[in-house]
């Protein structure tokens, strides 16, 4: 790569907005563990063995194995603006064995699935990323069967992050349900919601 091209990377990684592929070995730092493992990710999710989950802003795949290890009989969709990301996590997932994940390039606020096909979706330091938050919920809850959950995790010192109180408030805007909210060392949050029951609710459609 030439050093133009890696100080454009280094001025998008530094700055707000999506972290460059060029930097994704900083998703994969163990240490992030500590401040949300994939594991304790997992348990918040509430998944089932053959849940259809789509993953979005998944970067390199930290969270990703352990998805899809927990959904044997299930479907874990990765969806990422960046297909290098998205080359990414399909060799990290490959080299484990999993076979059970599908990987899709698109824009956060147009995802190109069917209405209703995903049991579970979740974002992890995503949401603050995308330009339009509130059409990417919208999207997502297109795509998200009735009473199907909606996780979004913010996690401390992302420039993105938005607070708990505005990520209630911009998702209890699109019809979903607060359920459940969960600590995240260091001020950070997971917040889960449920796509309404009722078909009359709407979710921005």
């Amino acid at each position: 790569m030439a050093m133009s091209d890696w100080r454009d990377a280094w001025r998008r990684f530094s700055g707000r907005g999506a972290c460059p592929y060029e930097f994704s070995f900083t998703l994969l730092f163990p240490l992030r563990s500590i401040i949300l493992s994939p594991g304790k990710l997992v348990s918040r999710l509430h998944l089932t063995a053959a849940s259809r989950v789509l993953e979005l802003g998944p970067g390199p795949g930290f969270f990703s194995i352990r998805v899809a290890r927990s959904i044997p009989r299930g479907h874990l969709y990765l969806v990422d603006l960046q297909r290098e990301m998205l080359d990414k996590a399909r060799r990290r997932l490959r080299r484990v064995g999993l076979e059970n994940a599908s990987f899709t390039q698109a824009d956060a606020t147009a995802l190109p699935f069917a209405p209703g096909v995903f049991d579970v979706a979740f974002l992890v330091a995503v949401l603050g990323e995308v330009p339009d938050p509130g059409a990417c919920l919208e999207s997502i809850g297109r795509s998200l069967r009735p009473q199907g959950l909606l996780s979004v995790t913010e996690l401390p010192g992302d420039p993105d992050a938005i607070s708990e109180p505005d990520v209630l408030a911009l998702v209890s805007a699109k019809g979903f349900e607060h359920l459940e909210s969960f600590p995240v060392r260091g001020q950070g949050f997971t917040a889960n919601f449920r796509k309404p029951a009722s078909a009359g609710i709407p979710l921005g459609y």
